[in-house]
Protein backbone atom coordinates (compact mmCIF):
# COMPACT_ATOMS: atom_id res chain seq x y z
CA UNK A 1 0.00 0.00 0.00
CA UNK A 2 2.48 2.46 0.96
CA UNK A 3 4.46 2.28 -2.20
CA UNK A 4 1.33 2.69 -4.77
CA UNK A 5 1.18 5.65 -2.12
CA UNK A 6 4.52 7.00 -3.53
CA UNK A 7 4.72 5.97 -6.62
CA UNK A 8 1.16 7.54 -6.86
CA UNK A 9 3.06 10.84 -5.53
CA UNK A 10 5.64 10.69 -7.17
CA UNK A 11 3.67 10.31 -10.99
CA UNK A 12 1.81 13.43 -9.40
CA UNK A 13 4.41 15.46 -8.86
CA UNK A 14 6.17 14.61 -11.95
CA UNK A 15 3.12 15.50 -13.62
CA UNK A 16 3.29 18.97 -12.34
CA UNK A 17 6.62 19.76 -12.90
CA UNK A 18 6.44 18.50 -16.70
CA UNK A 19 2.80 20.32 -17.13
CA UNK A 20 1.62 20.30 -20.48
CA UNK A 21 0.71 23.77 -20.81
CA UNK A 22 -1.64 25.19 -23.91
CA UNK A 23 -0.07 26.38 -27.00
CA UNK A 24 -1.94 30.23 -25.91
CA UNK A 25 -3.66 31.09 -22.79
CA UNK A 26 -5.94 34.35 -22.07
CA UNK A 27 -4.83 36.31 -19.34
CA UNK A 28 -7.88 37.40 -16.89
CA UNK A 29 -7.84 40.34 -14.02
CA UNK A 30 -10.71 38.52 -11.94
CA UNK A 31 -12.53 41.98 -10.11
CA UNK A 32 -14.31 41.15 -6.84
CA UNK A 33 -17.20 40.45 -8.03
CA UNK A 34 -15.71 37.67 -10.28
CA UNK A 35 -15.86 39.43 -13.55
CA UNK A 36 -13.27 39.05 -15.72
CA UNK A 37 -11.09 41.39 -18.09
CA UNK A 38 -8.83 40.25 -20.25
CA UNK A 39 -5.62 42.13 -20.76
CA UNK A 40 -3.50 39.56 -22.93
CA UNK A 41 -2.29 36.37 -23.96
CA UNK A 42 0.48 33.88 -22.78
CA UNK A 43 2.16 31.74 -25.76
CA UNK A 44 3.83 28.49 -24.34
CA UNK A 45 6.36 26.66 -26.28
CA UNK A 46 7.66 23.52 -25.20
CA UNK A 47 11.55 23.67 -24.74
CA UNK A 48 12.15 19.91 -25.12
CA UNK A 49 13.94 19.63 -22.04
CA UNK A 50 11.01 19.87 -19.22
CA UNK A 51 10.77 23.79 -19.36
CA UNK A 52 8.16 25.82 -21.22
CA UNK A 53 8.83 28.79 -22.46
CA UNK A 54 6.74 32.06 -22.17
CA UNK A 55 5.91 35.12 -23.85
CA UNK A 56 3.45 37.73 -22.69
CA UNK A 57 1.28 39.82 -24.79
CA UNK A 58 -0.66 42.18 -23.36
CA UNK A 59 -3.87 44.27 -25.40
CA UNK A 60 -2.90 47.47 -25.35
CA UNK A 61 -6.55 48.24 -26.17
CA UNK A 62 -7.40 47.66 -22.50
CA UNK A 63 -5.27 49.59 -21.18
CA UNK A 64 -4.78 53.64 -21.20
CA UNK A 65 -1.58 55.18 -21.70
CA UNK A 66 -0.06 58.03 -18.98
CA UNK A 67 3.08 59.80 -18.27
CA UNK A 68 3.81 59.11 -14.69
CA UNK A 69 6.78 59.83 -12.59
CA UNK A 70 8.66 60.99 -15.64
CA UNK A 71 7.77 57.31 -17.78
CA UNK A 72 5.15 55.88 -19.45
CA UNK A 73 2.88 53.04 -17.95
CA UNK A 74 -0.24 51.35 -19.39
CA UNK A 75 -2.92 51.58 -16.76
CA UNK A 76 -6.33 49.94 -16.36
CA UNK A 77 -8.59 52.86 -14.90
CA UNK A 78 -10.76 51.85 -12.05
CA UNK A 79 -13.11 54.49 -10.38
CA UNK A 80 -10.56 53.82 -6.89
CA UNK A 81 -7.91 52.34 -8.12
CA UNK A 82 -5.78 52.03 -11.36
CA UNK A 83 -3.85 48.76 -12.12
CA UNK A 84 -0.69 50.09 -13.72
CA UNK A 85 1.45 47.79 -15.54
CA UNK A 86 5.33 47.48 -14.70
CA UNK A 87 7.11 45.65 -17.49
CA UNK A 88 10.35 43.58 -15.69
CA UNK A 89 13.37 45.70 -16.86
CA UNK A 90 15.97 43.11 -16.78
CA UNK A 91 16.66 39.67 -18.15
CA UNK A 92 14.35 36.36 -17.74
CA UNK A 93 14.62 32.90 -18.72
CA UNK A 94 11.34 33.11 -19.77
CA UNK A 95 10.87 29.28 -18.98
CA UNK A 96 8.55 27.67 -16.36
CA UNK A 97 7.84 24.43 -14.96
CA UNK A 98 4.99 23.31 -13.59
CA UNK A 99 5.99 23.69 -10.22
CA UNK A 100 7.70 27.18 -11.29
CA UNK A 101 6.22 30.31 -12.44
CA UNK A 102 8.02 32.26 -11.15
CA UNK A 103 9.49 34.06 -14.60
CA UNK A 104 5.83 34.17 -15.69
CA UNK A 105 5.23 35.95 -12.06
CA UNK A 106 7.92 38.88 -12.97
CA UNK A 107 5.98 39.32 -16.53
CA UNK A 108 2.74 40.23 -14.67
CA UNK A 109 3.64 43.15 -12.61
CA UNK A 110 1.77 46.13 -11.51
CA UNK A 111 1.68 48.65 -9.30
CA UNK A 112 -1.43 50.67 -7.74
CA UNK A 113 -2.57 54.34 -7.27
CA UNK A 114 -5.29 56.47 -6.87
CA UNK A 115 -6.89 58.52 -9.24
CA UNK A 116 -6.04 61.48 -7.35
CA UNK A 117 -2.33 60.99 -7.20
CA UNK A 118 -0.06 62.52 -9.84
CA UNK A 119 2.74 60.25 -9.39
CA UNK A 120 3.51 56.40 -9.48
CA UNK A 121 4.82 54.73 -6.84
CA UNK A 122 6.57 51.62 -6.57
CA UNK A 123 6.12 51.11 -2.60
CA UNK A 124 2.45 50.26 -3.73
CA UNK A 125 3.60 46.95 -6.04
CA UNK A 126 1.28 44.11 -6.97
CA UNK A 127 2.57 40.65 -7.51
CA UNK A 128 0.20 37.91 -8.33
CA UNK A 129 1.85 34.67 -6.96
CA UNK A 130 0.42 31.87 -9.81
CA UNK A 131 -0.62 28.23 -8.74
CA UNK A 132 -1.39 25.56 -11.41
CA UNK A 133 -4.70 24.49 -10.90
CA UNK A 134 -5.56 20.91 -11.56
CA UNK A 135 -7.40 21.59 -14.71
CA UNK A 136 -4.72 23.43 -16.14
CA UNK A 137 -5.42 26.67 -15.24
CA UNK A 138 -2.86 28.93 -13.49
CA UNK A 139 -4.47 31.46 -10.70
CA UNK A 140 -2.83 34.02 -9.51
CA UNK A 141 -3.47 35.32 -5.78
CA UNK A 142 -2.59 38.62 -5.09
CA UNK A 143 -0.04 39.92 -3.19
CA UNK A 144 1.21 43.65 -1.86
CA UNK A 145 4.51 44.86 -1.47
CA UNK A 146 7.51 47.36 -2.46
CA UNK A 147 8.72 46.83 -6.03
CA UNK A 148 11.49 49.31 -5.18
CA UNK A 149 14.15 46.23 -5.45
CA UNK A 150 13.43 46.76 -9.39
CA UNK A 151 15.29 49.80 -9.35
CA UNK A 152 18.80 48.50 -9.89
CA UNK A 153 19.64 45.68 -11.56
CA UNK A 154 20.16 42.26 -10.31
CA UNK A 155 24.11 41.54 -9.79
CA UNK A 156 23.43 38.17 -11.73
CA UNK A 157 21.79 37.53 -14.94
CA UNK A 158 18.73 36.06 -14.42
CA UNK A 159 18.30 36.44 -10.70
CA UNK A 160 14.90 37.48 -8.89
CA UNK A 161 15.50 40.19 -6.76
CA UNK A 162 11.54 40.70 -5.53
CA UNK A 163 11.81 39.09 -1.76
CA UNK A 164 8.50 37.88 -1.54
CA UNK A 165 8.40 37.24 2.59
CA UNK A 166 8.19 41.75 2.44
CA UNK A 167 5.09 40.74 0.55
CA UNK A 168 2.02 40.78 2.17
CA UNK A 169 -1.58 39.37 0.97
CA UNK A 170 -4.06 41.60 -0.75
CA UNK A 171 -7.16 42.27 1.16
CA UNK A 172 -9.46 41.29 -2.00
CA UNK A 173 -12.51 43.88 -0.74
CA UNK A 174 -9.85 46.97 -1.62
CA UNK A 175 -8.34 46.03 -4.43
CA UNK A 176 -9.70 46.29 -7.93
CA UNK A 177 -7.95 42.55 -9.12
CA UNK A 178 -7.89 40.36 -6.30
CA UNK A 179 -7.27 37.84 -8.76
CA UNK A 180 -5.62 36.86 -11.65
CA UNK A 181 -6.69 33.97 -14.00
CA UNK A 182 -4.08 32.64 -17.15
CA UNK A 183 -6.63 29.79 -19.01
Amino acid sequence: MKLSIFIFSTLFLCRIATAAFPDIAGIYLIDSQQQETKIGEVVFTDNNNGTTAVTVNLDTDQFTEHFLSMRPFRCIEGENEWFCYLSYPYDLRSQVTGDDLTDLEYQLLFIRKTPSEFGIDAWNGLYYRLQLEADGTLTGTLLEGDLNSLQSPPTEQYAKPIDLDEFIPADPSRRLFPTLRIY
